[in-house]
């Protein structure tokens, strides 16, 4: 994003601000989102949703969110470069990332690049940990994150812009609009950060060169009541992203990357009795292109285009049993250089069984895919969670999950692999959680057996291929704790930390799984009083191993963030925000030879009205 597009988003919003209107409103105190599988089939798994005021606090990178307020571990290869997640010790694919319900994993990689998802532009954020191939398909093995936008039939109007200034020649700029009345609601999020990005390289006289990032997303939610018994719900994503990737101690790189998303889902959902009908069509495009040279024309590419049909009918019995069918079929045409004949076509059929009785709930799924290119397992959860007392549940689930090659394991050129199987896991995890007034304590512990695992690695004749080479088990556990108090009205004090043991073992060598630290911590704590906010992060990951023998290693490190915003008005909400990163200036890299920013800081000023 330079810095027109800056400019344009606040003129945007100043537009939005002069054309709304007041009108007369009838509360209705229901809020519908798409992704309503989330909450319905997630019995003895746990759940995290992203408070609003840990998104606020943070920049528009999901992965500055997530490394701070998550047990994942992340992958980067410099501020804005790309990053990848390990979720519970699994590979950057094994997690899938779902937008409104859908899965949205690239095509080609099998993976989300966490530095392209801008966190301004959605409603709600949440994790699940644990698998959930049986909703949301391929990929979520080790875990899920959910990006979800919201339609509120209220009938308010919201509007909210903000503004950003850090190091590095670093700019944000967004609006957010809400629109509603009882039987329309309109919901659409711009937001845009761009940076020059070049950071010292502590230690040595260079600095970060060719890491310049800009990016830009649009996010559009609009939901119509037709009649009183069905609702009509249309949501997009665009997104634009453009940046040089920057080079290594040892290496320079004058490369460029674009990319280039849209994602369309259209819902019409019906009420009748005691039966919900949703039927889905989604479109997604996938494009990207690599410039080795970003001074010269020549490019490598991808393109994927997905089209997705899903019906979904749900029967609710009396005393809190819900049967639920689900039929779906996805259609994928892809190209690229060195890829050839990607073509995909899969069918799916799913049964899922809930039901709540007085302090049990529990939930059993089903699903089968048929696809063209591989044999899929049948895939199944089972999960239950038991309310002991108002204090104390205990929580369990067990599942098989699983991962389908992509379409560069499958159809690349000098090295695809069209007899890969799919990677399947078994697992099983058991939780318990403690609520006291304004305590909370969430204690889970898991194992997963991961098999068929697809790496690449060199033929005979030296040429590097997918193969399915290994299996791994991997066990942990996890500890998530909040506590707050109020001492007055205007007066608040809130603690959070989280804890992650991780042992991901290679089955075949004994060692433990590249990129997986043993150790990960995190602590935040935020006070407020009046009109004065203050908060600080931090976290600790352990050192990591780099070489599958265990023999090379990155230390582990420790970091802090310090913030504090004044709210200056009420009424509009007008608030100034400033914070210092890595405030002990401490230099850390979580890749080989691709240091991470020391201390830098950033401010913005958020209006709402």
């Amino acid at each position: 994003m330079n810095r027109n597009n800056f400019f344009f988003i606040i003129f945007f919003g100043a537009v939005s601000f002069l054309s709304a209107q007041t009108n007369s409103v009838q509360w209705l105190d229901e809020v519908r989102l798409s992704d309503v599988k989330l909450k319905q089939f997630s019995e003895g798994q746990f759940t995290k949703k992203m408070q609003d005021s840990v998104i606020d606090r943070q920049e528009p990178l999901l992965t500055s969110l997530l490394k701070f307020n998550s047990p994942f571990f992340f992958r980067e290869n410099g501020y804005g470069m790309v990053s990848s997640a390990s979720v519970r010790g699994t590979g950057a694919a094994q997690t899938a990332v779902v937008w409104n319900g859908i899965n949205i994993n690239s095509q080609f990689t099998g993976q989300t690049d966490f530095n392209t998802v801008n966190t301004y532009v959605y409603d709600e954020i949440s994790l699940r940990p644990g698998g959930g191939s049986v909703i949301y398909g391929s990929g979520a093995i080790g875990g899920s994150i959910h990006l979800n936008n919201e339609l509120n039939f209220s009938g308010n109007t919201e509007n909210r812009i903000r503004a950003g200034f850090g190091s590095f020649d670093t700019y944000q700029a967004g609006w957010a609009g809400k629109f509603s009345t009882d039987n329309t609601s309109v919901n659409i999020n711009i937001s845009g950060i761009s940076s020059e990005n070049d950071y010292k390289y502590k230690g040595t006289g260079n600095k970060n060169q060719n890491g310049d990032f800009s990016n830009i997303s649009l996010n559009a939610a609009l939901g119509q009541w037709l009649g009183e018994k069905n609702l009509l719900k249309f949501y997009s994503n665009y997104f634009r992203g453009d940046r040089g990737f920057s080079g290594s101690l040892q290496l320079t790189s004058n490369s460029k990357y674009e990319d280039r998303n849209a994602k369309n889902l259209l819902e019409w959902k019906s009420f009748l009795g005691n039966f919900t009908s949703s039927l889905k069509l989604a479109w997604l495009d996938e494009e990207f292109k690599y410039y080795e040279n970003r001074n010269s024309a020549n490019f490598s590419f991808g393109k994927a285009k997905t089209g997705i049909i899903k019906y979904d009918l749900k029967y609710e019995f009396s005393g809190n049993k819900k049967l639920e069918l689900i039929t779906d079929y996805t259609g994928i045409n892809g190209e690229g250089s060195g890829i050839t004949d990607a073509n995909r076509k899969t069918t799916g059929f799913s049964l899922l069984w809930n039901q709540r009785l007085e302090k049990l709930g529990y939930k059993l799924s089903l699903r089968q895919e048929i696809g063209d290119l591989y044999n899929s397992p049948l895939l199944f959860s089972a999960g239950g969670n038991y309310q002991f007392s108002e204090f104390y549940s205990l929580r369990g689930n067990f599942s098989r999950n699983f991962r389908i090659p992509t379409f560069n394991d499958l159809f690349w050129q000098s090295g695809g692999n069209p007899d890969l199987k799919p990677e399947t896991s078994l697992q099983a995890e058991i939780g318990n959680d403690f609520r006291f007034e304004n305590f909370e304590l969430n204690f889970n512990t898991y194992y997963i057996d991961l098999q068929n695992l697809i790496r690449w690695v060199p033929d005979d004749s030296g040429v590097w291929k997918p193969v399915n080479t290994a299996n791994a088990h991997n066990l942990g556990m996890e500890f998530f704790a909040k506590w707050f108090y109020d001492f007055s009205k205007n007066s608040r004090l809130e603690l959070n930390s989280i804890y992650s043991y991780t042992r991901a073992i290679d089955e075949a060598t004994g060692k433990q799984l590249i990129y997986t630290p043993y150790h990960k911590v995190t602590f935040s704590g935020a006070y407020q009083w009046k009109n004065f906010e203050i908060w600080y992060n931090s976290l600790y990951n352990g050192k990591i191993y780099t070489s599958s023998d265990n023999k090379y290693e990155l230390p582990g490190y420790f970091l802090s963030d310090l913030g504090v915003s004044y709210r200056i008005s009420k009424v509009p909400a007008l608030k100034l925000q400033f914070q210092v990163q890595n405030l002990f200036d401490k230099n850390y890299q979580n890749m080989p030879s691709r240091p991470m920013p020391g201390r830098s800081f950033k401010s913005s000023l958020t209006l709402k009205f």
